[in-house]
């Protein structure tokens, strides 16, 4: 987190992110990380961002590689405008801070459905994605991104794929976000695909970062506010009054984020697709 996040080290002092946990944070960090430690990052590497947005991630990797590209509905985005913001596609210098180093010569950024990528198969050395698989509405349209991210990602590529998690309450979650539970992510984000976790999964929390969590309707409120006066969310610039910001609840429901760094298998083994069965 403290390098991708320089910048928030001048903000909240020498001990960040001590005292700042921020989830989103700590998913960008993962992607990070996972890529680089699953070899993904190199001079000559294409990297995809799925659901993209304005995340710190798409800026951070451009150091790293040869180029990255940022995807999401920015031009069909009603009800996102504040963290998929069509000033990405003419001005993403706009959401990212001026002295945080990136390379805009290495970034390209797409109007494009996560359920249809316009890429060719095995293009992608990495492909992240971080806190929209969620969105994109049922089951069958997270399958069907999951398998149009598999079907672009080279073999032996890396996946880092950061959801919701959750910790308590009914399925599916709120209108409009599914919350997943360790049995939903082996049998949506896992079985169906030719690919394996990177490292063992563990899905345990401890009680005292359960005991943390704060309600959703406070946190919306304090995004809200934030979007007002600048148009979108600046991940730069974006400060909560109570943290650790880790642990989310309302009503019956309890969720944080799980984040998986997946390897797909180099030799592919005929199967049925997952969209017809």
């Amino acid at each position: 987190m403290r390098d991708v996040f320089p910048h928030e080290i001048e903000r909240f002092g020498i001990s960040y992110p001590k005292g700042v946990e921020y989830r989103k944070h700590w998913e960008v960090a993962m992607a990070v990380r996972s890529l680089g430690a699953g070899g993904a990052l190199h001079p000559d590497a294409q990297i995809l961002g799925v659901g993209a947005g304005n995340e710190p991630t798409i800026f951070h990797l451009t150091n790293f590689v040869h180029r990255v590209f940022a995807t999401d509905l920015y031009l069909t985005n009603e009800g996102w405008e504040d963290s998929a913001n069509a000033s990405m596609l003419t001005e993403p210098a706009r959401h990212w801070p001026a002295a945080t180093p990136w390379n805009p010569r290495r970034l390209v950024v797409q109007h494009m459905d996560a359920m249809d990528l316009r890429y060719e198969d095995e293009s992608f050395e990495g492909v992240f994605s971080s806190s929209s698989i969620e969105h994109f509405g049922s089951t069958s349209e997270v399958l069907r991104s999951l398998a149009e991210i598999h079907r672009v990602l080279k073999p032996g590529g890396v996946l880092s794929i950061s959801t919701e998690f959750r910790l308590a309450g009914p399925r599916p979650g709120l209108p409009g976000l599914l919350l997943f539970d360790a049995d939903d992510v082996r049998s949506l984000f896992l079985e169906p695909f030719e690919w394996d976790p990177i490292d063992p999964l563990d899905f345990e929390i401890s009680d005292a970062t359960q005991a943390s969590g704060q309600r959703l309707v406070d946190l919306s409120a304090e995004v809200t506010s934030h979007v007002e006066t600048r148009g979108f969310i600046e991940f730069h610039d974006l400060d909560w009054d109570h943290y650790p910001h880790i642990v989310l609840h309302h009503d019956d429901l309890v969720w944080t984020s799980v984040h998986l760094a997946l390897r797909k298998r180099a030799v592919q083994a005929p199967r049925a697709s997952v969209l017809n069965g």
